[in-house]
């Protein structure tokens, strides 16, 4: 199936109903978006190795690209894919671009990406959807989804700012046991954000706490004009009316201009 830039009507029915219903289920769980609007389902299930951006996209831009293409490169991974869950977005305060069209721009920026990134390759790559908004819950659908994914063979993309946050005692009542499950499970790979640096990820990992851990992380390098990137200041340029070919890929800027999303 090639994938428009633009979803039909049904389509979007289709999509809205498979977010609610993976809105309110219990056991962590997976859909592509292949699946969902019951196109032939992509290979990812049958993956040894899978690479995954997760976030809510709102919009989905050019390092979000970036991110997926250089885990995958970096791991050789013969699947990549972007997450989104319903559970992660703020319901009581819904801004921009709905949470349809978000979930299609992800398939219509892969399938743009795969005939124009040398290091991805649009056989291999999906949207999904998944259930559960906690990187733990999300590897535990993945793993169940995807039965032939060796046991290093799951990795996330994040940038500096999020492993920080992993790692934060504060998020848990039992961090050593929790951590434990989360890097049984995947691994991290770990993009600059902002001022920081490989060796502020190095000296991070050298602490006596996240020393078990440091195995299943990797660094990985962005260009520089990466590492500041963010959605909340593409959401501000797009209501001002700005050309945002610089911030996202052409099938997003596409739904944008049509949509009125900000």
């Amino acid at each position: 199936m090639s994938w428009p830039d633009l979803p039909s009507a049904a389509t979007v029915a289709s999509l809205t109903e498979a977010l609610q219903a993976l809105g309110s289920v219990t056991v962590p769980t997976v859909t592509s978006l292949a699946e969902a609007t019951g196109e032939p389902s992509r290979t990812w299930r049958d993956c040894h190795s899978l690479v995954t951006v997760s976030g809510s996209f709102n919009p989905l831009h050019w390092a979000h690209l970036e991110l997926l293409a250089c885990g995958v490169e970096t791991v050789s991974a013969d699947a990549g894919a972007f997450i989104l869950s319903p559970n992660t977005i703020d319901k009581a305060r819904p801004l921009g671009m709905d949470l349809s069209d978000r979930a299609w721009t992800m398939q219509s920026t892969l399938d743009w990406a795969g005939h124009h990134d040398p290091r991805l390759n649009r056989a291999t790559l999906s949207g999904l959807l998944v259930s559960h908004g906690l990187y733990v819950d999300q590897a535990r659908a993945l793993r169940h989804a995807c039965t032939n994914l060796h046991h290093s063979g799951l990795w996330f993309v994040v940038g500096f700012d999020k492993i920080v946050q992993i790692f934060d005692p504060r998020y848990y009542t039992d961090r050593t046991s929790s951590l434990d499950t989360l890097f049984d499970m995947a691994g991290f790979l770990v993009a600059p954000r902002d001022e920081a640096t490989p060796a502020d990820l190095a000296d991070l990992l050298h602490l006596p706490q996240n020393l078990p851990y440091a195995t299943r992380i990797r660094p990985i390098e962005l260009p520089a004009t990466f590492a500041t990137v963010a959605s909340t200041g593409i959401r501000a340029r797009a209501t001002l009316g700005t050309t945002l070919s610089d911030d996202v890929p052409p099938p997003v800027a596409s739904m944008i201009k049509t949509r009125r999303c900000y």
